[in-house]
């Protein structure tokens, strides 16, 4: 008998201590409510993610019921810019680790419970801010919004009070979401962002059923599969590529709102659409995997309609492409010589705040053919950050007027210029000695401000030191087709920048004037399709030589 009594107290001990683990493992988060970790009751989900990182990783999943409210998971008050630490490249809003965990809104709809976050590259952050970093296995997410703001007005219908408009009008890298792990899976969630989206980006498998993602380019999930989703594309490369397996679309709306040409992916990637329906404010838009289709990448689709018609895009051919003519590297020429050229890689004092280094080991120009918005353009392609060319003048010459007419054609389709507003821009220079880094130039640089144009200014070399000498204004000319004249006539810098019809003309007086004859190129933006054809440079000495 009390054998029995002795078993009986066992199991009641036993069932007790899995209910207590049970209800452990079952959080709430209610921002009207103050944290109480006895009760499992926490006001942000900041702190509800941290407890159940805490809990550490075993059989039982901790799931996370948030109610209806706005939650930031970086502070948008903070005035503070978000820096990567140390070793890193990418600022998060949270860093957690966690296997088996469910986060759970509350609401009638995905729109009453918010994750967010403000910030992107270059604004409140240094690099592409992203929300959150989950490391671990099984992860859910149900009935929530993910947003990050910075781009896009946050429209809180339930409460207004809780709504905020955007950082910044300019479209930067503003992400949501990156993971290390497998089996993520988000049912009926909204995925908010403009550029670099990231919904569960680097999960080995990712599962979306009834989603609704608006992005641009560089965005979505390569190794997802989309079930019964919704999508808003804002530009024509919703994804840079897809993993070996491909991505997969299975009965989904989507809207183009891009002119022209909408792809799928930036670079070939296998993709396969069933029964999906595209519409598009393009009545002549043309739906195509990518621009260069790779044969081995099989991509696939069946009975879709664009507008409401019958539309097949056929899969890559199964011949080889045509090769494209490769890069040249050419070899760098680091010595100054009178009349001669200079290829080097070179970091100015003016990008010291960014954390990128002169390659002075590869070659840092190349000769081929540009990407994307410079496909088809020939020319000198940077192959390192800060490639510079400099061509240095006679020593037994005195130069007096000068002319510099430069073809350019960046890579960046959009007018941006540049991969990021991170200290990125190209230098013309004229009347300019290579030895001490003193003369004249034409800056194109990519700000904050804009991201379908640059920012264009005159400026004076002294010794390595640059000073605008004239007010910075908006260019959307800097794109395929671009043409720079850049003079030096008396005692007037001109420059006038053409694209087809277009021109737009800058004009600063020269304050010192010199007898320098000579040339600089100077590329401080990231490459490969961030970078800028050079396609054609002449240069005239319009006055006589003294």
């Amino acid at each position: 008998m009390l054998r029995k009594l002795y078993a009986l107290l066992l199991a009641v001990l036993w069932c007790g201590a899995a209910f207590s683990a049970q209800t452990e493992h079952h959080l709430f988060v209610d921002g009207q409510k103050r944290t109480n970790t006895r009760k499992a009751m926490f006001a942000t989900v900041n702190e509800a993610l941290r407890y159940a990182e805490g809990l550490g990783a075993d059989s039982v999943w901790t799931t996370i019921h948030i109610a209806p409210g706005v939650y930031w998971i970086d502070n948008p008050d903070d005035p503070a810019v978000r820096k990567p630490l140390p070793g890193e490249n990418t600022p998060f809003g949270m860093k957690v680790r966690l296997s088996r965990t469910r986060l759970v809104g509350t609401g009638s709809s995905p729109e009453d419970v918010v994750l967010a976050c403000n910030r992107g590259q270059t604004q409140g952050a240094e690099g592409n801010f992203t929300m959150l970093h989950i490391t671990g296995d099984d992860i859910q997410a149900e009935n929530l919004t993910f947003g990050n703001y910075c781009n896009v007005d946050l429209d809180y219908r339930r409460d207004p009070r809780q709504s905020r408009r955007r950082r910044a009008d300019a479209i930067v890298q503003a992400q949501l979401i990156i993971c290390q792990g497998d089996r993520y899976e988000a049912r009926r969630c909204r995925f908010i962002s403009r550029l670099n989206l990231c919904p569960f980006a680097g999960a080995r498998r990712a599962l979306f059923s009834d989603c609704y993602f608006e992005c641009t380019d560089d965005a979505l999930c390569g190794t997802g599969t989309y079930r019964h989703c919704r999508f808003t594309f804002f530009s024509s490369k919703p994804f840079y590529t897809t993993s070996p397996q491909g991505a997969l679309f299975e009965d989904c709306d989507i809207h183009s709102k891009t002119q022209g040409v909408q792809y799928l992916t930036k670079v070939s990637g296998p993709v396969t659409m069933r029964n999906c329906r595209w519409t598009s404010d393009d009545p002549n838009l043309t739906i195509a995997w990518t621009k260069k289709p790779d044969p081995k990448k099989r991509c696939l689709m069946e009975n879709c309609t664009l507008n409401g018609r019958p539309l097949d895009v056929p899969t890559p051919p199964d011949v080889p492409m045509p090769v494209t003519t490769p890069l040249l590297p050419l070899t760098n020429q680091p010595e100054l010589r009178p009349g001669r050229w200079t290829l080097d890689a070179f970091k100015p004092a003016d990008t010291k705040d960014y954390d990128w280094n002169a390659d002075t080991v590869r070659p840092a120009w190349c000769y081929g053919e540009g990407l994307d918005g410079a496909e088809g353009c020939y020319g000198m392609i940077q192959n390192v950050r800060g490639a510079r060319m400099m061509y240095t003048g006679l020593t037994d010459e005195h130069y007096a007027d000068q002319t510099l007419t430069v073809e350019l054609a960046p890579c960046k389709s959009a007018g941006q210029g540049f991969g990021s507003a991170t200290g990125q821009y190209l230098d013309l220079c004229i009347k300019f000695d290579t030895r001490s880094l003193t003369g004249y130039g034409l800056r194109f640089r990519r700000t904050p401000d804009y991201d379908h144009a640059v920012e264009v200014l005159l400026v004076e070399y002294q010794n390595g030191s640059v000073a605008p000498i004239c007010a910075p204004e908006k260019c959307v000319l800097f794109r395929r087709g671009c043409r720079v004249a850049l003079s030096v006539k008396g005692s007037e810098l001109t420059a006038l920048i053409e694209n087809g019809d277009q021109h737009q003309q800058l004009t600063a007086p020269v304050v010192r004037p010199n007898s320098f004859g000579g040339l600089m190129l100077q590329h401080t933006g990231s490459v490969g399709a961030s970078a800028t054809v050079v396609q054609n440079i002449n240069c005239t000495y319009d006055g006589p030589a003294q």
